[in-house]
């Protein structure tokens, strides 16, 4: 099986490449920031020279917020001819904080209060309706950027009016207290639908992001049977079958977020587990399952015949009087066009060969 991953290339898409290559036959790896999408009556085409996308088994595609619609796209396009962990859709939800904590809202999943302002006169008014301290956000952002922590009514007016100057959007979240000093969160990797490692992280000083990047440090440990179900229902609730879940875990436990590209080199650290291997492993074992639905479906069923055919389960399509040939069958079969071909053919049956005489022959 062949596996390919799209990203901008960083030290976890590497790794989970590198590990892949103890599961999969071929594993390409392409960097996010090179493609350039071509489409047109024919079909869809990336400017790469990989060949045809389709040809993979597994493609999965890692990146920033940045490259959310460029992400969507390469994933609408092929998700449903490939295995890939995470659904088209899932790159608006996941790469918006509204949207994200909105969809896991609808699917049960426990969220922060939120509330979502577009401008400061409506903020302004809200702040006298609920209880500090509260968080601050804007929708868009990774790795704990665009989060601030209001303790009053003051502060939380001056972090208003400076996103008022932005023309932002943002959005109100009440505060859950983690720690008795520092704040604290849960990161869980969640890859094939279990949990494959999770660490707590603790903010530096008194800052209220606990993102490892954000200076934080972090510590292994084992999740309740209920965090575990949380964030494996968090990832299926955004489509994503590989994906970082952030979890408050105070006097109540909330999903604040659901990653889909998540860094793996400080859980790696702190837990001491090879987790690249096993995302690399759910991926192969995920891309078995897909390829098995498939052949349930009837669209790949093949069994050999006793005369050494392969005989392959296939919809039809003809138009103005044509059968249209799969792909696999001109792959098999060497035919290509200009090929004269002896067709036999009765009702309900046909038998398609290549005429061997040649011309010099004659």
């Amino acid at each position: 099986m062949k596996l390919c991953v799209i990203s901008l290339g960083g030290v976890t898409s590497k790794n989970i490449a590198h590990e892949a290559k103890n599961y999969f036959d071929e594993v390409v790896e392409l960097n996010l920031k090179n493609i350039e999408l071509c489409l047109d009556d024919k079909g869809f085409k990336i400017k790469d020279d990989v060949g045809d996308l389709k040809e993979f088994d597994c493609i999965y595609v890692r990146g920033s917020h940045k490259y959310a619609l460029l992400q969507r796209a390469l994933t609408r396009a092929l998700y449903k001819k490939v295995y890939m962990p995470i659904k088209p859709n899932a790159f608006t939800l996941g790469h918006n904080k509204l949207l994200g904590s909105l969809e896991l809202q609808q699917k049960g999943v426990s969220i922060p209060t939120s509330y979502f302002v577009m401008n400061s006169k409506q903020a302004k008014a809200l702040l006298g309706e609920i209880n500090f301290p509260i968080i601050i956000k804007i929708p868009e952002g990774t790795q704990g950027k665009g989060v601030m922590f209001a303790d009053s009514e003051s502060s939380a007016k001056s972090m208003i009016d400076a996103l008022d100057v932005f023309n932002q959007p943002y959005i109100i979240q009440e505060y859950i207290e983690t720690g008795d000093v520092k704040s604290e969160d849960l990161r869980v990797i969640v890859a094939g639908g279990k949990v494959v490692g999770a660490m707590k992280r603790v903010s530096k000083s008194t800052d209220v992001r606990a993102n490892i990047h954000a200076d934080g440090t972090g510590m292994a440990v084992e999740l309740t049977p209920d965090l575990e179900k949380m964030s494996v229902k968090a990832a299926r609730a955004l489509g994503v079958d590989i994906a970082g879940v952030d979890i408050l875990s105070g006097r109540k436990s909330s999903v604040i977020e659901v990653n889909l590209s998540p860094g793996l080199k400080g859980i790696m650290k702190y837990t001491g587990k090879n987790i690249a291997r096993d995302v690399a492993k759910a991926l192969f074992d995920e891309t078995k399952v897909f390829q098995k639905k498939k052949q349930e479906k009837g669209l790949i069923k093949k069994v050999s015949d006793e005369n050494g055919f392969d005989e392959h389960y296939v919809e039809s399509h003809i138009g103005r009087g044509m059968l249209t040939l799969p792909k696999f069958v001109t792959k098999a079969t060497g035919f290509v066009n200009g090929d004269e071909l002896i067709i036999n053919s009765k009702k309900g049956e046909v038998r398609i060969t290549k005429h061997h005489i040649s011309k010099d022959d004659d």
